[in-house]
């Protein structure tokens, strides 16, 4: 996720849970079973994870890892337009693009291949890679193991500070999808991060999944994440499907984004229910051209509207009035964690999206 959008989120909690009781209007809730209050603390219960120690340490092998740099990567990452890196919307239309044009298939498994299963890889810091230790054993024996380590103020690996190992596994042998891989991140004995990534590309049309769970800080973010890429117009178009929940706090966001064409915030339709305990907000937000314009409703009651420049868009009750301060921040939340839903599946994929999308044998 880009460290301006975690800023921002950030800032905006820090706002709603120190000076909750500053309202923006004096509207009542549509049902008092609304905990504004609650709510935001879902969400910075979801940012916790995402913002671990365990993640930043898993994140540093995207574009280190041995396939991230092959000369097919390369190759392929020269034909397309350049995008900004920390952008998760651009790296997910990118990823439709691909899917659209991906050849991969079972007779490509299996990906990771005997040469290098049951190796470990250990950071080098002279080429900022990662390289086979023959030394180093432990690697699973249809896998590959990176070792992990604390990150320093500058997002490099601390090679005198090892936390743990991320586990590659190759899971495609026989598989019914084209492929899957299933990686796992373990720190101090216990596993932080674990998810299968599969491929299915048929048609020419491809389907990405990554589900599993991330678990950071005390708090366990449980995600299943499916970004479907195919080709209308001429043009790529991606649709994004997702579900992204606490079980421990009873929230949970569940739906999706179609139609995205551009990799600007605030395209596409957005569809989502979120439900924090017993209320449930279902969200329906068309973007185009940077614009907002949608609806919000509160256990099936109209809530509130937006619209506007999808960067800064303008909120509203449901008879026009203004929202109250936890109310307008609870709903600039919902929007904002649509866009962290791109962010997390570039960092999920980032690692290993070379050898997924393009079935480079490693």
């Amino acid at each position: 996720m880009s460290t301006n959008r975690r800023s921002h989120i950030a800032a905006l909690l820090a706002l709603a849970l120190v000076a909750g009781g500053c309202e923006m209007g004096t509207e009542p809730l549509v049902e008092d079973t609304f905990d504004t209050q609650a709510a935001l603390e879902d969400y910075e219960a979801m940012q916790t994870a995402l913002q671990s120690e365990a993640m930043a340490g898993f994140q540093v092998l995207a574009g280190r890892s041995p396939f991230g740099r092959s000369s097919a990567g390369i190759a392929i990452a020269a034909l397309r337009p350049l995008r900004d890196a920390d952008d998760g919307r651009a790296f997910a239309l990118d990823l439709a693009h691909r899917l659209v044009r991906a050849d991969a298939g079972p007779t490509l498994s299996p990906i990771i291949s005997d040469r290098h299963r049951g190796k470990t890889f250990v950071y080098d810091p002279v080429t900022d890679d990662y390289a086979v230790d023959p030394d180093r054993t432990g690697a699973p024996a249809t896998g590959v193991r990176f070792i992990t380590y604390a990150v320093d103020n500058a997002g490099y690996p601390i090679v005198d500070e090892e936390t743990g190992y991320a586990d590659l596994i190759d899971e495609g042998d026989g598989s019914a999808e084209d492929i899957v891989l299933h990686l796992q991140v373990v720190e101090g004995g216990s596993t932080v991060l674990d998810y299968r990534t599969s491929l299915d590309d048929t048609d020419g049309a491809g389907r990405l999944t990554v589900a599993g769970y991330l678990e950071g800080d005390g708090v366990r973010l449980d995600f299943d994440i499916e970004a479907a890429g195919s080709e209308s117009a001429g043009k790529s178009v991606l649709d994004l499907a997702f579900e992204m929940r606490v079980d421990a706090r009873d929230f949970a966001i569940t739906g999706g984004v179609s139609g995205v064409e551009d990799g600007a915030e605030g395209e596409g339709d957005v569809n989502v229910t979120v439900r924090h305990r017993q209320a449930s907000i279902e969200v329906d937000v068309r973007g185009a051209e940077g614009q907002l314009d949608g609806t919000f409703y509160l256990n099936g009651n109209l809530f509130a509207t937006v619209t506007g420049d999808a960067e800064a868009p303008t909120f509203a009750g449901a008879g026009g009035d203004p929202l109250t301060g936890p109310e307008f921040l609870v709903l600039r939340q919902m929007l904002d964690t649509v866009e962290d839903v791109f962010d997390f599946l570039e960092d999920l994929v980032d690692p290993v999206d070379e050898l997924v999308v393009l079935g480079i044998i490693l």
